[in-house]
């Protein structure tokens, strides 16, 4: 009996060892560890029509302007099939210039009348494409852009919203956004963060020349382009002024 006993206490006390390291093992890995493949990639533009930008005020016009034009370029940078969802007509307007000047590599556009992107439509196009991640921005975070970002999510994409490339008229609903799409499993970063996740390597042959030229061009504290910079001390970072 003791003999009996003993082997049930190592054996519990084995399990006990060993249950931690399988929990572990077994945890899913958070979402902002992966790091997004250009050739598993689709882009999403999602309203950027000047019937809408006038509505953005969470973020400084010259800002959101410039931010958008960064994003745009990753079209031609990275040369991923794209997705440009908008319209235009009396009560949207037009495209931005950003987003025609510069979007023109491989784009799909698809029209809708509901407040997500994710249509019946583009649903078959991406499945067509075989690529399972989605780097988004658009007007506005918290509405066409966060439902968008939802369906993708629920059918099973991996998704990238950029922050910086959008906004809302009420901070308090840009945060909730955030933090809804994060919850969901979304990874949320600025223009810059979704670059480098995408381009990695400054001395990449593909990818490094375009990616500083983007950042020479775009990002006001860049070590390799002119900083604009009127604060006191010298060492803050300003927007980009138009």
């Amino acid at each position: 009996m003791m003999r009996s006993f003993a082997l049930a206490v190592a054996a519990t006390v084995s399990i006990q060892m060993v249950a931690p390291d399988l929990a572990h093992a077994q945890a899913p890995r958070p979402a902002a560890l992966a790091q997004p493949e250009v050739s598993d990639t689709v882009l999403i533009y999602v309203d950027y029509v000047t019937g809408l930008d006038n509505l953005i005020t969470t973020i400084p016009g010259p800002q959101f302007r410039n931010n958008i034009t960064a994003f745009a370029k990753f079209n031609t940078l990275f040369r991923t099939p794209t997705i440009v969802l908008g319209e235009e007509n009396d009560y949207y307007g037009t495209f931005l210039p950003e987003i025609t000047e510069h979007v023109t590599h491989d784009v799909h556009r698809f029209n809708r009348t509901q407040v997500s992107g994710y249509t019946p439509e583009v649903k078959a196009w991406l499945a067509s494409t075989g690529r399972k991640t989605i780097v988004i921005g658009g007007i506005s975070i918290d509405n066409c852009t966060l439902h968008t970002t939802l369906d993708l999510l629920r059918d099973g994409y991996k998704v990238y919203v950029i922050s910086d490339v959008s906004g809302s008229n009420a901070s308090l609903a840009e945060q909730d956004a955030l933090a809804r799409m994060r919850d969901a499993g979304a990874v949320t970063g600025g223009w810059l963060t979704i670059l480098t996740d995408l381009g990695r390597d400054f001395a990449s042959p593909q990818y490094g020349q375009g990616m500083m030229g983007i950042i020479q061009a775009h990002w006001p504290a860049s070590t390799t382009g002119t900083v604009n910079d009127t604060t006191p001390d010298g060492h803050g970072m300003q927007p980009v002024r138009r």
